[in-house]
């Protein structure tokens, strides 16, 4: 390295050497301004900017080097060989092109290390042929490990310069890049110099050929002034053709992004076109708009084919008065086609409000309903749809008509009835006419149900609605107000006799049979009359009038009819206030159990005894079971009190000698309740009474009611040990019916016919006898209710009867009186007679 820097500073001139570095920088900042341009220019075009920054980049190694060797003084006369100086430049120029070549190109990550080794060679070759170029009187000598350092140096700094023109194309990215290019250049030159020693030899001759140096710096200054005036003029006219190339491929580039819009708008346009037609043309409804002028803008395909519209008519600009005479005069609308009735209809039109929306229904020939919806646009005119609601209002009206009336007759019901009776009683209270209001409730529909089954009820219940409509006048209204009870409206002048005749013409026509196809039937009615305004002002109290009336009808033995009185609302409030202490006393503990005795007809031994509830009322004092027990029945009580006699009797009768048997009346109800087997199963089981002391007596009237779940409880309980009766034998048409379906273990003979026994008739008597042979003959134990005689006790003894009970034998009595009557005598009775 010091033979290196005592080159530099002894043997060269510092004036031409930094002369040799400005020349070599200003050929550096040329190359990379080049190179940039060839890496931005398109491949075509990109080896002539390669070819020029290779030019101007070898001139300046070569200028560089031949400069610096005018500032070298050897001490001995030197000069240049011309054909090794001009190849020297050629070899400059070509290697540095070509380095410049491999770096601009897509070869990976190492172009820029394969250009900068390339251009390094390029150096190295430049300047060693430019040295062997050199003719001196002497011998040249060279130090080999200078030469290598030399091309080393070049091929790195050479490597990073490019490296740095590739990454920063920016002015920093230049000045750099050149810079590292002039010390690649520099740098080699100084160190190859420093290699290099010259021994003189006068012996040694030079060629008469060689370029002087003056001469030599003649050819610098003029390649000089050429290359780099070319390389300037070349990038300055590049850069203005650059820029105009940028505007104008800028201004290519703006209209090229403004015709892709277009062309993306019109088909974005064209695309919602489609759209917008498509949705317009599949609408349910059928849609037109109409201009300020009243002229057609746009319509879809089905309100051209709801109006039947021809193609003259479809055309924009048509008059909305010619599309409205064509529904007219083509009858398509209903009513009057005329040409006036055309100018009618477009008047009528023109009268809406066109800044509101606006509704209408147009009723077409066929039937159809279209509902015409006008939306008013800014500026004028106005969008309408036609919806084809028909069906629509078809179900809307189904389902009122199906809340109002019921499914099974399709008669009025009770929302109905109530509406129309609120109007109705509106124009009574103007005077003139009144309103009855009658109330139908069939005569033993239960059994036809429970016989039959439903369906046969079911088509009853249609017959029942169609005699109904043919007894009465057009002016009436029938209702169903929910199972067999029925309703009838009508207004009447005479109310005592229009009212009565319609009544007996009701009852009449339903107490002819009935044909239900395999089963023919005969039910009656019974009817309730209430009279508006005499007997209500308004829907709610004249409809309680009329069922009042009803409950009275019913109550008289049914199949006749009756008129509502004041009395019956104060009878309906006693029972009212019956059914409230009722329920008091059975909290209160008011009801209590008397119990008469069954003994037998042939020993006069006590039996069992029958349990009879009595209630006593704090006010009324002892009220009779015929008085409370229908009430309970009917309201439900009958169930807990039932439940509480079943309990307290059979607690009563443990008390009692174990072959005493006890005997309890069952209700209807609490067949119904589906909870009578527990019930007795707990009084059983609290009391400790043996199931065979206990017997159930049933009348022909709750097996009635529901004879499959009768049987079914009744053969739980028999199953238990406990003992069946049947009560009241002979009373009704089903008794054999009954005893032939279940075997009772006991029947009790009505006191009826234990009555007519010593009666003075002898048919009666006759009568009497026999049902008693009947009952005895069946092989079961038979109890006669309602002894009273010794007359009847003999004939009932001669006829074979097991038991007997009534007051000959005993009254019922009290709990306490029963102990004493067990000891009296061990168990017989003393005729109370």
């Amino acid at each position: 390295m010091f033979r290196v820097f005592s080159c530099l500073t002894v043997e060269h001139d510092w004036r031409l050497v930094l002369l040799a570095g400005l020349v070599c920088f200003v050929a550096s900042i040329v190359a990379v301004s080049i190179f940039h341009r060839a890496i931005a220019a398109r491949a075509r075009t990109r080896s002539i900017w390669i070819a020029i920054a290779g030019a101007a980049i070898g001139y300046g190694i070569w200028a560089t080097h031949f400069v610096a060797m005018l500032a070298y003084e050897p001490g001995v006369t030197t000069g240049y060989g011309i054909a090794l100086t001009a190849l020297s430049l050629a070899t400059a120029m070509l290697l540095t092109s070509g380095g410049f070549g491999v770096a601009v190109g897509d070869c990976g990550r190492w172009r820029a290390g394969a250009g900068g080794v390339i251009i390094g060679g390029g150096i190295a070759s430049m300047h060693y042929l430019g040295m062997w170029a050199l003719e001196v009187p002497g011998r040249v000598a060279w130090s080999l490990d200078l030469v290598i350092v030399s091309v080393m140096l070049g091929m790195c700094l050479g490597y990073a310069a490019l490296a740095v023109a590739i990454k920063y194309q920016d002015y920093w990215g230049t000045l750099t890049a050149a810079v590292l290019l002039t010390l690649a250049i520099v740098s080699h030159h100084f160190t190859a110099m420093g290699a290099v020693q010259i021994v003189p030899d006068p012996t040694h001759p030079t060629d008469t050929m060689s370029l002087s140096p003056a001469y030599l710096a003649l050819a610098i200054a003029g390649v000089a002034l050429s290359i780099l005036g070319m390389s300037l003029i070349g990038v300055m006219a590049d850069r203005r053709l650059a820029t105009r190339t940028s505007k104008f491929e800028e201004i290519i580039s703006q209209l090229s992004t403004a015709r892709q819009q277009l062309e993306g708008s019109q088909r974005e346009l064209q695309e919602q076109k489609f759209r917008l037609d498509t949705a317009i043309n599949n609408m349910v409804e059928g849609l037109c708009m109409f201009d300020a002028e009243k002229r057609l803008v746009v319509c879809n395909e089905r309100y051209a084919r709801l109006y039947q519209l021809p193609p003259e008519l479809l055309r924009t600009g048509t008059s909305h008065a010619d599309v409205i005479r064509h529904r007219i005069t083509t009858g398509i609308l209903k009513g009057d086609s005329s040409e006036s009735a055309a100018a009618r209809f477009s008047s009528k039109l023109a009268a809406l409000p066109f800044d509101a929306v606006s509704s209408r229904i147009d009723e077409f020939a066929d039937g159809r309903l279209i509902c015409v919806t006008r939306q008013p646009m800014a500026g004028g005119g106005w969008v309408a749809t036609h919806l084809d609601v028909t069906e629509q209002r078809r179900s809307e009206a189904k389902i009122v008509h199906m809340a109002q009336h019921d499914a099974l007759t399709d008669l009025p019901n009770r929302v109905l009835l109530r509406e129309r009776m609120e109007h109705a009683i509106a124009v009574t209270r103007n005077g003139g006419v009144d309103l009855a209001v009658l109330m139908l409730d069939l005569d033993r529909f239960k059994e036809v149900n429970d016989t039959l089954g439903h369906p046969a009820g079911d088509s009853l219940l249609r017959a029942v609605a169609a005699r109904l409509r043919e007894c009465t006048t057009e002016t009436a209204l029938i209702a169903r107000l929910g199972g067999d009870e029925f309703a009838v409206i009508d207004y009447v002048t005479s109310p005592a006799v229009e009212a009565a005749a319609l009544a007996e013409s009701i009852r009449k026509a339903l107490c002819e049979p009935f044909d239900l196809g395999d089963h023919r039937v005969t039910v009656g009615t019974s009817i309730g009359i209430a009279i508006a305004p005499r007997d209500g002002n308004d829907s709610d109290v004249i409809m309680k009038s009329a069922d009042l009336a009803l409950y009275s009808a019913k109550s008289g033995g049914r199949g006749a009819f009756r008129f509502f009185e004041p009395e019956l609302d104060e009878f309906m409030h006693a029972r009212r206030n019956l059914e409230r202490d009722m329920r008091d006393a059975l909290a209160g503990r008011q009801f209590e159990l008397h119990y008469q005795p069954f003994v037998g007809a042939a020993t006069g031994k006590t039996e069992g005894f029958e349990a009879l509830l009595r209630w006593h009322h704090p006010q009324q004092g002892l009220v009779m079971p015929d008085e409370f027990i229908p009430l309970a029945e009917e309201t439900g009580l009958i169930v807990p009190i039932g439940e509480w006699v079943l309990r307290t009797a059979c607690a009563e009768a443990a008390k009692w000698p174990a072959h005493v048997r006890i005997a309890i009346n069952l209700s209807p109800a609490q067949f119904r309740s589906k909870e009578l087997v527990p019930v007795v199963i707990g009084a059983l089981a609290s009391s400790g009474v043996a199931a065979h002391r206990l017997e159930l007596e049933v009348t022909e009237t709750v097996i009635m009611h529901d004879s499959e779940a009768v049987f079914a409880a009744l053969g739980e309980l028999r199953e238990l040990g406990v003992r069946i009766a049947l009560d009241d034998f002979g009373t009704g048409y089903s008794s054999l019916s009954f005893l032939q379906r279940f075997p009772f273990d006991k029947i009790k003979i009505d006191r009826s016919f234990v009555n007519e026994l010593s009666g003075a008739g002898a048919e009666a008597r006759h009568l009497a006898q026999s049902v008693v042979r009947f009952a005895v003959s069946l092989g079961k134990t038979t109890t006669a209710e309602g002894v009273e005689t010794k007359e009847q006790l003999d004939i009932l003894r001669e006829e074979g009867c097991v038991e007997t009970q009534g007051y000959y034998f005993s009254r019922p009595m009290p709990a306490s009186d029963i102990d004493r009557m067990l000891r009296r005598g061990a168990g017989a009775v003393v005729c109370a007679a």
